[in-house]
């Protein structure tokens, strides 16, 4: 089995119990309806892209910065190397995990018909209107009674087929949806835009310049749209996404605080700490150790 995909799958099995496991040559599996034990503050980087299936009851996640409510009948969709916090779950809550590797997904050959990055990266949150519920379901069915085919040779071929096939139709169904609701100002594209280059260049550049730089505009202006549209000033977006993934590395690895501070790109552990510290109000090492007990 893959090893990433081994350890994704431990680490939802270790906080979770029931459900129903089908795996297909260790780049594929699926989660029936697991149970979960809420560990509230534990944020944890996704090592693959995971397909969360929400049945019944609702559940609250975070991704990356943002917070997301899944309801009954919605699917989100996490990316490799994205940030994920279960926060909450409904007595109710009831979902369907998809699990694939990066090579299941570029094995499935959708070139420039379809990026999965970019309509996540705009849509990871879905509410599925009927036509599409039922597309997701008859997905899934398909899948389940495939992957106990062992002795089939085509198993893993006709499942890439099945998923690119999906993809495809949920491809069109989300771009659907853009083209009703696209109403966003040119202030809204520029807060969108430069989100996604802070999600992208947060570990090397914390200065605004660089940002603005990328954007073609003034950082004052960059800041005053910035604030405007979203409300937090942009230098509070870049400070969110490196402490998120410091305190990601503080609580889910052993790495060291000077290891953390150089991943970061900080000139040294004593100016990272200071930095952590103005925001988070306590020394890495005191964050670490509250949140461990």
């Amino acid at each position: 089995m893959d090893n990433k995909l081994d350890d994704i799958l431990k680490h939802y099995l270790n906080n979770a119990n029931k459900g129903s496991i089908y795996v297909a040559d260790g780049e594929y599996a699926i989660i029936d309806k697991p149970t979960f034990s809420i560990v509230p503050n534990h944020p944890y980087r996704n090592p693959l892209t995971v397909g969360v299936y929400c049945t019944s009851g609702s559940g609250k996640g975070r991704v990356n910065t943002k917070v997301f409510d899944l309801t009954q009948n919605s699917l989100m969709i996490v990316l490799p190397g994205q940030i994920t916090e279960l926060i909450d779950v409904s007595e109710d809550f009831s979902a369907t995990y998809i699990i694939m590797t990066d090579s299941f997904i570029n094995s499935l050959g959708i070139g420039n018909t379809f990026s999965l990055n970019q309509i996540v990266a705009s849509s990871p949150y879905i509410s599925l209107e009927e036509r599409a519920k039922d597309s997701l379901e008859n997905y899934l069915t398909m899948c389940r009674n495939l992957i106990p085919q062992e002795s089939n040779p085509h198993r893993l071929e006709i499942l890439q087929l099945l998923t690119r096939a999906f993809f495809l139709g949920l491809g069109y169904f989300i771009h659907k949806v853009e083209e009703q609701n696209n109403i966003a100002s040119r202030s809204n594209d520029v807060t969108k835009e430069f989100i996604e280059l802070v999600e992208e260049h947060y570990t090397r550049h914390r200065e605004l310049s660089f940002y603005a730089n990328r954007l073609n505009i003034t950082a004052k202006h960059l800041s005053r749209t910035v604030k405007e549209t979203s409300g937090k000033h942009a230098t509070e977006w870049i400070e969110k996404y490196v402490i998120l993934d410091a305190i990601t590395q503080l609580l889910s690895t052993k790495t060291s605080i000077k290891e953390i501070a150089y991943r970061l790109n900080f000139p040294s552990q004593s100016c990272f700490g200071k930095y952590f510290q103005r925001i988070a109000g306590v020394s890495p090492a005191a964050y670490r150790a509250q949140h461990k007990k």
